[in-house]
């Protein structure tokens, strides 16, 4: 979009506003439905087909996004893990595929009752092809961007006023720090496709997967990023 302010990289930026749209969305419809989130995400992917043209980067494939979210319920354990969480913590899921890569992350997090947000894992499965090209490139570049989706989720937020940022340094633009940066784990599952993306395509899915974490364990959906923490708090007489 066009802007009267000059504006800086970032990465994934219009995959990480369109997958924490879509994918709150979906964890609020299979809650209303009274509906496991991994059973109503197989149930709208259906069989493996293909939206698009085959071989370009628009491509949709629902068996390799099933693939993805499969192996992530049983990396979790997920029902059973989901189930046995105690007060105030919580468990949310998000899928996304974008530079013909595919993504499915699992968070779990806690939340204080003054509000605070603590991820305590973050679990990764994604479908980049046939061929790891570089393995140790590949595990850094998922870890990465895992740790920027959730400061971007929990922190790093530019306002403006009159046409001026408002933010100058790191004390009032809070990047996420190593105390707060959780375990992260990693699996990729090889399939019969060409080597695809990594740079951008694990960021999207860990920030809806943190709100809908957030939602498990507060009730409260979140309707605006960085996420505000006020609402979560509890309410003492």
């Amino acid at each position: 979009m066009p802007l009267g302010a000059p504006t800086g990289p970032m990465r994934a930026p219009h995959s990480n506003a369109l997958c924490w749209a879509m994918q709150s969305f979906m964890d609020e419809v299979a809650n209303e439905g009274g509906v496991d989130v991994f059973d109503f995400h197989y149930a709208m992917l259906g069989e493996p087909r293909l939206y698009g043209t085959t071989g370009q980067a628009d491509t949709f494939d629902t068996g390799r996004a099933r693939r993805v979210l499969e192996e992530l319920a049983k990396m979790t354990n997920w029902k059973t893990a989901r189930a046995n969480l105690p007060a105030r913590s919580g468990m949310g899921i998000a899928y996304y595929s974008c530079h013909m890569g595919y993504f499915a992350e699992a968070v779990q997090c806690q939340v204080s009752n003054a509000g605070e947000i603590k991820v305590n894992k973050v679990w990764v499965v994604g479908d980049i092809g046939n061929q790891i090209i570089n393995p140790t490139g590949a595990l850094n570049q998922a870890e990465g961007s895992v740790i920027d989706g959730l400061g971007q989720a929990l922190g790093v937020r530019i306002t403006l006023t009159k046409g001026q940022v408002d933010q100058s340094n790191f004390y009032d633009y809070p990047m996420i720090r190593m105390k707060d940066a959780p375990p992260v784990e990693v699996r990729f599952v090889l399939t019969d496709h060409p080597p695809s993306g990594l740079g951008e395509p694990a960021l999207p899915p860990v920030i809806p997967a943190l709100c809908n974490a957030v939602h498990h364990a507060t009730g409260v959906r979140v309707r605006r990023l960085p996420i505000d923490t006020a609402p979560l708090k509890v309410k003492t007489a």
